[in-house]
């Protein structure tokens, strides 16, 4: 039953970023924000990627959707992460479902990018 409860919860989150109802980012510049997050697919399969964590607002936010072709990597540009705290990595790599984890942003200077593999 809670296993149904949280693919329901990930694919209406999922819905509900694509359709801008949740949270949008606050502006921030580097002189403010803490971290923008680079995804690097380090597959031969493309990827689907949204975030969901704590912005430089303080503010609980899901972040918009990016692609990463296979072997290349994207930064989910204009969001701001807190770093020394763990974000929700979401992705899919059709034909699978989508799936997460909890990815540590380690602590590090304001307005710095992070880099993140997923194999």
């Amino acid at each position: 039953m809670g296993h149904l409860r949280r693919k329901l919860t990930i694919a209406a989150l999922a819905v509900a970023s694509a359709t801008g109802v949740l949270a949008a980012p606050a502006t921030a510049g580097a002189a403010t924000a803490n971290v923008q997050i680079q995804i690097c697919n380090d597959n031969n399969a493309d990827l689907k990627f949204f975030l969901v964590g704590w912005n430089d607002q303080g503010d609980w936010v899901n972040s918009q959707f990016w692609d990463v072709p296979a072997n290349r990597c994207t930064t989910a540009g204009d969001y701001w992460w807190q770093a020394d705290r763990s974000v929700e990595l979401h992705y899919v790599r059709p034909p699978a479902g989508w799936t997460w984890h909890q990815v540590y942003v380690p602590k590090t200077k304001n307005g710095r990018t992070f880099t993140y593999h997923q194999s």
